[in-house]
Protein backbone atom coordinates (compact mmCIF):
# COMPACT_ATOMS: atom_id res chain seq x y z
CA UNK A 1 0.00 0.00 0.00
CA UNK A 2 1.00 3.74 -0.53
CA UNK A 3 0.78 4.74 3.23
CA UNK A 4 3.17 1.45 3.88
CA UNK A 5 6.08 3.08 1.95
CA UNK A 6 5.69 7.06 4.27
CA UNK A 7 8.07 7.30 6.96
CA UNK A 8 6.09 6.86 10.42
CA UNK A 9 5.13 10.35 11.78
CA UNK A 10 4.55 11.04 15.55
CA UNK A 11 1.64 13.35 16.64
CA UNK A 12 3.94 16.03 16.97
CA UNK A 13 5.30 15.57 13.54
CA UNK A 14 2.15 15.48 11.66
CA UNK A 15 1.52 19.15 13.06
CA UNK A 16 4.52 20.03 10.99
CA UNK A 17 4.97 20.52 7.07
CA UNK A 18 7.51 18.74 4.87
CA UNK A 19 9.26 21.68 4.48
CA UNK A 20 9.48 22.03 8.71
CA UNK A 21 10.70 18.72 8.28
CA UNK A 22 13.45 19.52 5.15
CA UNK A 23 14.83 22.77 6.09
CA UNK A 24 14.86 21.82 10.41
CA UNK A 25 17.73 20.37 10.87
CA UNK A 26 20.20 22.43 8.14
CA UNK A 27 18.77 25.47 9.09
CA UNK A 28 19.01 24.64 12.95
CA UNK A 29 23.29 23.95 12.30
CA UNK A 30 23.56 26.50 10.46
CA UNK A 31 22.27 29.07 12.72
CA UNK A 32 24.56 27.86 14.90
CA UNK A 33 27.04 28.54 12.29
CA UNK A 34 26.21 32.21 11.93
CA UNK A 35 26.50 32.29 15.45
CA UNK A 36 29.61 31.42 15.92
CA UNK A 37 31.17 33.36 13.28
CA UNK A 38 29.68 36.36 14.88
CA UNK A 39 31.21 35.61 17.92
CA UNK A 40 34.50 35.04 16.49
CA UNK A 41 33.86 38.09 14.30
CA UNK A 42 33.22 40.23 17.35
CA UNK A 43 35.85 38.92 19.63
CA UNK A 44 38.64 39.61 16.63
CA UNK A 45 37.89 42.93 15.81
CA UNK A 46 37.59 43.49 19.97
CA UNK A 47 41.76 42.89 19.92
CA UNK A 48 43.36 46.03 20.78
CA UNK A 49 46.46 46.40 18.59
CA UNK A 50 43.73 45.21 15.45
CA UNK A 51 45.84 42.39 14.25
CA UNK A 52 43.10 40.02 12.96
CA UNK A 53 41.57 42.57 10.98
CA UNK A 54 41.42 40.81 7.89
CA UNK A 55 40.10 37.10 9.61
CA UNK A 56 37.40 39.78 11.16
CA UNK A 57 36.65 40.86 7.42
CA UNK A 58 36.79 37.70 6.21
CA UNK A 59 33.94 36.73 8.71
CA UNK A 60 31.72 39.31 8.04
CA UNK A 61 31.89 38.12 4.46
CA UNK A 62 31.18 34.66 5.74
CA UNK A 63 28.06 36.22 7.27
CA UNK A 64 26.75 37.76 4.82
CA UNK A 65 26.53 35.10 2.55
CA UNK A 66 24.61 32.83 5.10
CA UNK A 67 22.19 36.21 6.06
CA UNK A 68 21.34 35.21 2.37
CA UNK A 69 20.27 31.73 3.07
CA UNK A 70 17.51 32.75 5.91
CA UNK A 71 16.47 35.29 3.33
CA UNK A 72 15.97 32.08 0.83
CA UNK A 73 14.39 30.04 3.37
CA UNK A 74 11.87 32.85 3.98
CA UNK A 75 11.24 33.14 0.45
CA UNK A 76 10.30 29.79 -0.37
CA UNK A 77 7.88 29.23 2.65
CA UNK A 78 6.10 32.35 1.63
CA UNK A 79 5.75 30.94 -1.76
CA UNK A 80 4.37 27.85 -0.47
CA UNK A 81 1.62 29.21 1.42
CA UNK A 82 3.76 28.71 5.14
CA UNK A 83 2.18 30.63 7.77
CA UNK A 84 4.58 32.46 10.54
CA UNK A 85 5.78 35.24 8.45
CA UNK A 86 6.02 37.76 10.75
CA UNK A 87 8.10 35.12 12.65
CA UNK A 88 10.51 35.17 9.44
CA UNK A 89 10.78 38.68 9.49
CA UNK A 90 12.29 38.78 12.45
CA UNK A 91 14.88 36.06 11.60
CA UNK A 92 15.60 37.67 8.54
CA UNK A 93 16.41 41.06 10.93
CA UNK A 94 18.28 39.05 13.34
CA UNK A 95 18.94 35.06 12.18
CA UNK A 96 20.09 33.33 15.78
CA UNK A 97 16.35 33.45 16.63
CA UNK A 98 15.91 30.55 13.76
CA UNK A 99 17.42 28.52 17.27
CA UNK A 100 13.72 28.64 18.17
CA UNK A 101 11.61 28.76 15.21
CA UNK A 102 8.31 27.16 15.24
CA UNK A 103 6.61 24.61 12.54
CA UNK A 104 4.22 26.41 9.54
CA UNK A 105 1.41 24.23 10.65
CA UNK A 106 0.58 24.78 14.47
CA UNK A 107 3.14 26.99 14.94
CA UNK A 108 3.41 24.97 18.54
CA UNK A 109 5.93 22.87 17.94
CA UNK A 110 10.22 23.35 17.53
CA UNK A 111 12.51 20.97 16.30
CA UNK A 112 15.47 20.35 18.93
CA UNK A 113 18.74 18.23 17.67
CA UNK A 114 18.49 14.79 19.82
CA UNK A 115 15.02 15.14 20.82
CA UNK A 116 12.97 16.16 17.39
CA UNK A 117 9.81 17.96 16.80
CA UNK A 118 8.68 19.18 20.17
CA UNK A 119 5.53 20.92 21.71
CA UNK A 120 7.08 24.32 23.06
CA UNK A 121 6.06 24.21 26.71
CA UNK A 122 8.34 25.29 30.02
CA UNK A 123 8.85 21.63 31.07
CA UNK A 124 10.27 21.69 27.70
CA UNK A 125 12.17 24.69 28.21
CA UNK A 126 13.11 23.04 31.67
CA UNK A 127 14.22 19.90 30.48
CA UNK A 128 16.54 21.30 27.80
CA UNK A 129 18.15 23.53 30.51
CA UNK A 130 19.09 20.39 32.82
CA UNK A 131 20.25 18.51 29.67
CA UNK A 132 22.46 21.29 28.68
CA UNK A 133 23.36 22.60 32.68
CA UNK A 134 26.23 20.35 33.13
CA UNK A 135 28.04 21.38 29.63
CA UNK A 136 27.41 25.07 30.63
CA UNK A 137 29.76 24.45 33.60
CA UNK A 138 31.90 23.02 31.81
CA UNK A 139 32.38 25.33 29.14
CA UNK A 140 32.17 28.61 31.69
CA UNK A 141 35.29 26.40 33.49
CA UNK A 142 37.13 27.43 30.63
CA UNK A 143 37.45 30.41 32.00
CA UNK A 144 39.95 29.50 34.63
CA UNK A 145 42.93 28.47 32.49
CA UNK A 146 41.89 31.32 30.38
CA UNK A 147 42.43 33.42 33.16
CA UNK A 148 46.24 31.96 34.08
CA UNK A 149 47.49 31.52 30.59
CA UNK A 150 47.06 35.13 30.48
CA UNK A 151 48.69 35.87 33.54
CA UNK A 152 51.49 33.65 32.95
CA UNK A 153 52.09 34.71 29.62
CA UNK A 154 50.23 38.20 29.05
CA UNK A 155 53.89 39.77 27.18
CA UNK A 156 53.61 36.34 24.61
CA UNK A 157 50.04 36.79 23.65
CA UNK A 158 50.39 40.41 23.29
CA UNK A 159 53.69 39.56 20.39
CA UNK A 160 52.94 36.38 19.20
CA UNK A 161 50.01 36.81 16.96
CA UNK A 162 48.83 32.90 17.03
CA UNK A 163 49.05 33.13 20.59
CA UNK A 164 46.68 36.32 21.09
CA UNK A 165 44.70 34.48 18.39
CA UNK A 166 43.92 31.26 20.42
CA UNK A 167 42.71 33.46 23.46
CA UNK A 168 39.93 35.36 21.42
CA UNK A 169 38.78 31.71 19.72
CA UNK A 170 38.26 30.17 23.16
CA UNK A 171 36.42 33.70 24.39
CA UNK A 172 34.42 33.63 21.25
CA UNK A 173 33.25 29.71 21.91
CA UNK A 174 32.39 30.48 25.59
CA UNK A 175 30.11 33.74 24.04
CA UNK A 176 28.77 31.68 21.09
CA UNK A 177 28.13 28.40 23.60
CA UNK A 178 25.82 30.82 26.23
CA UNK A 179 24.43 33.17 22.98
CA UNK A 180 23.23 30.09 21.69
CA UNK A 181 21.47 28.03 24.97
CA UNK A 182 19.79 31.64 25.71
CA UNK A 183 18.16 32.13 22.52
CA UNK A 184 16.71 28.73 22.48
CA UNK A 185 15.70 28.82 25.78
CA UNK A 186 13.63 31.85 25.75
CA UNK A 187 12.32 31.04 22.55
CA UNK A 188 10.87 28.11 24.76
CA UNK A 189 9.52 29.43 27.75
CA UNK A 190 6.74 31.28 28.20
CA UNK A 191 6.89 34.28 30.19
CA UNK A 192 10.52 35.90 28.71
CA UNK A 193 10.46 38.43 31.43
CA UNK A 194 10.69 36.06 33.90
CA UNK A 195 13.12 34.64 32.65
CA UNK A 196 15.57 36.90 31.82
CA UNK A 197 14.83 38.33 35.54
CA UNK A 198 16.21 34.95 36.58
CA UNK A 199 19.00 34.56 34.43
CA UNK A 200 20.49 37.97 33.97
CA UNK A 201 24.09 36.47 34.66
CA UNK A 202 23.68 34.46 31.51
CA UNK A 203 22.47 38.02 29.61
CA UNK A 204 25.53 39.79 31.04
CA UNK A 205 27.79 37.07 29.96
CA UNK A 206 26.49 37.32 26.12
CA UNK A 207 26.23 41.31 26.57
CA UNK A 208 29.30 42.17 27.95
CA UNK A 209 31.47 41.46 25.06
CA UNK A 210 29.19 43.32 22.36
CA UNK A 211 29.40 46.20 24.73
CA UNK A 212 32.72 46.32 24.54
CA UNK A 213 33.45 44.84 21.37
CA UNK A 214 31.52 48.27 20.22
CA UNK A 215 33.48 50.87 22.60
CA UNK A 216 36.91 49.34 21.28
CA UNK A 217 35.08 49.64 17.99
CA UNK A 218 33.96 53.63 18.21
CA UNK A 219 36.81 54.90 20.41
CA UNK A 220 39.64 52.99 17.42
CA UNK A 221 37.99 54.94 15.16
CA UNK A 222 38.26 58.02 16.81
CA UNK A 223 42.04 57.58 17.62
CA UNK A 224 42.98 56.75 13.78
CA UNK A 225 40.70 60.12 12.92
CA UNK A 226 42.67 62.05 15.31
CA UNK A 227 45.59 60.10 15.04
CA UNK A 228 45.87 59.19 18.58
CA UNK A 229 48.47 56.38 19.66
CA UNK A 230 46.67 52.99 19.76
CA UNK A 231 44.94 53.45 22.49
CA UNK A 232 45.77 53.10 26.10
CA UNK A 233 42.19 54.19 26.47
CA UNK A 234 41.02 51.58 23.98
CA UNK A 235 42.42 49.09 26.14
CA UNK A 236 41.60 49.87 29.17
CA UNK A 237 38.17 49.63 28.03
CA UNK A 238 37.91 46.76 27.06
CA UNK A 239 40.29 44.91 29.72
CA UNK A 240 37.70 46.08 32.06
CA UNK A 241 34.59 45.20 30.47
CA UNK A 242 36.23 41.75 29.73
CA UNK A 243 37.57 41.11 33.65
CA UNK A 244 33.65 41.91 34.79
CA UNK A 245 33.11 39.18 31.50
CA UNK A 246 35.10 36.40 33.34
CA UNK A 247 34.08 37.73 36.85
CA UNK A 248 30.34 36.90 35.67
CA UNK A 249 31.33 33.37 34.29
CA UNK A 250 32.73 32.48 37.33
CA UNK A 251 29.24 33.98 39.11
CA UNK A 252 27.90 31.75 37.13
CA UNK A 253 29.69 28.49 37.41
CA UNK A 254 28.87 29.05 41.43
CA UNK A 255 25.25 30.04 40.46
CA UNK A 256 24.30 27.02 38.59
CA UNK A 257 26.31 24.47 40.86
CA UNK A 258 24.98 25.62 44.34
CA UNK A 259 21.11 27.46 43.59
CA UNK A 260 19.79 27.45 39.62
CA UNK A 261 18.15 24.04 39.86
CA UNK A 262 16.18 24.00 42.80
CA UNK A 263 14.96 27.90 41.90
CA UNK A 264 14.71 27.62 38.30
CA UNK A 265 11.95 24.30 39.14
CA UNK A 266 10.21 26.26 41.86
CA UNK A 267 9.63 29.29 39.58
CA UNK A 268 8.48 26.37 37.02
CA UNK A 269 5.69 25.36 38.81
CA UNK A 270 4.88 28.44 40.44
CA UNK A 271 4.27 29.90 37.05
CA UNK A 272 1.94 26.83 36.13
CA UNK A 273 0.16 27.22 39.20
CA UNK A 274 -0.22 30.39 38.52
CA UNK A 275 -1.85 30.03 34.70
CA UNK A 276 -3.95 26.80 35.60
CA UNK A 277 -5.48 28.96 38.49
CA UNK A 278 -5.87 31.99 35.52
CA UNK A 279 -7.67 29.51 33.38
CA UNK A 280 -9.94 27.53 36.09
CA UNK A 281 -11.20 31.25 36.61
CA UNK A 282 -11.97 32.22 33.36
CA UNK A 283 -13.64 29.09 32.67
CA UNK A 284 -15.90 29.21 36.09
CA UNK A 285 -16.53 32.72 34.45
CA UNK A 286 -17.54 31.51 31.42
CA UNK A 287 -20.11 29.00 32.34
CA UNK A 288 -21.00 31.72 34.58
CA UNK A 289 -22.24 33.94 31.52
CA UNK A 290 -24.04 30.72 30.09
CA UNK A 291 -25.75 29.94 32.93
CA UNK A 292 -27.32 33.11 33.20
CA UNK A 293 -27.87 33.28 29.58
CA UNK A 294 -29.84 29.68 29.78
CA UNK A 295 -31.88 31.04 33.22
CA UNK A 296 -32.83 34.26 31.45
CA UNK A 297 -34.01 32.00 28.53
CA UNK A 298 -35.70 30.12 31.37
CA UNK A 299 -34.20 26.72 30.62
CA UNK A 300 -32.61 24.65 33.22
CA UNK A 301 -29.20 23.30 33.47
CA UNK A 302 -28.43 19.68 33.19
CA UNK A 303 -24.78 19.04 34.75
CA UNK A 304 -23.24 16.04 32.85
CA UNK A 305 -23.21 12.99 34.97
CA UNK A 306 -19.55 12.17 36.45
CA UNK A 307 -20.22 8.25 35.99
Amino acid sequence: MEGDNQPHMNKTEEQTTPLDRILAKPMFILTLVWLGVAGVAMHLLGDFEGRYLNVAIGCGVVLLLLWLAFIAEAVILWRSGAGQLRQHVKICLFPPLRLGGRDHLSGKTVWIPGMGWQTVTDELAYEIDIKLSYAMIAIALLVLPLLAVEFFYFDVIAQVRAYGLGIQLAQAFIWFAFAAEFILMISLVSNRLVFVKNHWLDLAIICLPTIAFMRVFRLGSAARLTRLSKTARVFRLRGLAMRAWRAILILEIVDRLLHRKPEKRLCLLENQVSDKREEIEALEEEIMVIEQRLAANGKSVDMPSTG
